[in-house]
């Protein structure tokens, strides 16, 4: 069934609690009927650019109620609760050169160019801003990925796996020798971002700009990896409940080969395990063998896969 109504499509910067919860319950509804997660990043306060939309929001609106204005108005200002969301959209940029989109659309509301308006709005959005490329997210399991993809104009770029350990493993894990992770604080930002920026091959900029967001963000800790011989890579945790996930652990390139990833994340498990985690996950790079060996043999194992697909530059595209 499709249902078709006016449709006003708002932009957002940050999401209110009422419009959190309105596309919580949207990518509910979806993954009810796809059985696939739409892979929609509520994180979007870690972008780079602050001054382009995180968000785009698609309104029905019902039949009785008042017009459709060209911007729609913000729920907390107006009848809110007389609208349903039909769509949504978020841009996840850490970097300016890049960012990522993901999407969803109401069962309902789909096959009326929804997804294609969200998609191209905060695409053209980034572009302007400087960006060279985007990526369309996608879970794997989606079987609907490619034909969207095609549509848009995005080719495949690369996949990764959400990654998860179970419980049992945790306790065999051991300390590593003669490594800290050392919290990394405001003071100590620009060091940190030159450490960063050479891990993974950024910009300063990017770089330094990201820690700062990561470290105003009371659910994320951002750690250095130091030895007898210095500082030699780095680690970030997302908390989520009593649940964790790692993110960017990376060695300096001049030090890779030498076991030192391994030791970061036996470090980095063993505070989890001191912390009583319930949960822990990451991501990597399907095309990465020598990262996935390496969180294989600590017991992560495969949850799900999400592929991602590159656009150049401003497209156009008809009937998603």
């Amino acid at each position: 069934m499709t249902v078709c109504l006016p449709i006003c499509f708002a932009d957002r910067v940050s999401l209110s609690s009422e419009e959190r919860l309105a596309v919580e319950k949207l990518i509910a509804e979806c993954v009810s009927v796809d059985h696939f997660d739409p892979c929609m990043e509520f994180d979007t306060h870690l972008n780079a650019n602050r001054d382009i939309p995180s968000w785009r929001l698609a309104w029905a609106i019902p039949a009785g109620t008042a017009s459709c204005p060209a911007v729609a108005p913000d729920p907390e200002e107006s009848s809110g609760s007389s609208r349903i969301l039909a769509g949504a959209a978020c841009v996840f940029a850490p970097g300016r050169a890049e960012g990522e989109i993901s999407a969803c659309v109401s069962p309902v509301f789909r096959h009326q160019g929804i997804f294609r308006e969200l998609y191209h709005s905060l695409a053209d959005a980034l572009f302007r801003s400087g960006a060279t490329s985007v990526m369309l997210v996608c879970e794997g399991a989606s079987p609907s990925a490619a034909a969207i993809a095609a549509r848009l104009g995005a080719v495949p770029d690369h996949g990764e796996y959400l990654m998860s350990l179970p419980g049992d493993r945790l306790a065999a894990i051991s300390a590593p020798r003669d490594l800290r992770l050392v919290p990394v604080s405001k003071l100590d930002l620009d060091e940190f971002a030159v450490l960063s920026a050479e891990v993974f091959s950024e910009r300063h900029d990017d770089a330094r700009e990201f820690a700062l967001a990561i470290l105003s963000d009371p659910e994320r800790e951002q750690f250095v990896a130091r030895g007898s011989g210095g500082v030699f890579g780095l680690v970030a945790l997302a908390k989520e409940n009593r649940s964790y996930m790692l993110h960017g652990l990376g060695v300096l390139p001049s030090l890779r080969g030498k076991g030192l990833g391994g030791a970061i994340l036996d470090a980095a498990l063993v505070v989890l395990r001191n912390r009583g985690a319930t949960g822990i996950s990451l991501e990597v790079d399907v095309d990465n063998p020598a990262a996935l060996a390496l969180y294989r043999s600590r017991g992560f194992v495969e949850e799900s896969r999400v592929d991602y697909w590159r656009i150049h530059g401003p497209h156009s595209s008809d009937g998603l």
